[in-house]
């Protein structure tokens, strides 16, 4: 038997919905039946007949609870192929959640060293940051919306001219 200890998914919630991804071999791998509840879709036997050898595997992870369970995984490929096949209703902004969100937060949960992607929640808002030496790195432009629209530094020319000023 292997001694490696088993995966734990990364959790993430959309509309009250979770979405566990992990990494495994570099690519992002999702939770089958986590994936059709999230988009809506009721039937998971039908979406994994659909998909190739290469982006469906049976995986024994650790759940949160400590408990030893076998789940259907689907390939990060295979999630948008799905969301294009059964033309999910939510397709844009689900693909963009997932795209920008949840597969640089789980690659960089997963990776021992380096940057890390972290997301903040504050009064209703996410702001993602980069978690990197031990300092939170924002966006430039994510710049504007942390400070409200007005940088104190900025002066009368805004941010983009405050921008400017650093290039030269």
């Amino acid at each position: 038997m292997d001694d490696l200890p088993l995966p734990t998914p990364l959790p993430f919630l959309r509309h009250r919905r979770t979405l566990r991804a992990l990494l495994i071999d570099d690519q992002v791998w999702f939770i089958l039946s986590d994936f059709c509840r999230v988009t809506g879709y009721r039937y998971e036997d039908r979406l994994a007949m659909r998909m190739a050898d290469d982006q469906i595997r049976q995986e024994r992870l650790l759940t949160e609870e400590g408990l030893e369970l076998d789940y259907v995984l689907i390939s990060e490929s295979a999630v948008y192929q799905a969301l294009v096949l059964f033309n999910v209703p939510d397709y844009g902004s689900l693909r963009r959640w997932i795209s920008g969100t949840v597969v640089p937060q789980v690659r960089s949960q997963f990776k021992a060293s380096g940057p890390r992607h972290v997301q903040l929640q504050f009064e209703r808002q996410c702001l993602r940051v980069l978690d990197w030496q031990d300092d939170l790195w924002v966006s430039f432009g994510d710049l504007p919306r942390v400070l409200g629209g007005r940088s104190p530094i900025a002066g009368r020319t805004g941010w983009r001219g405050w921008a400017k000023r650093l290039r030269t």
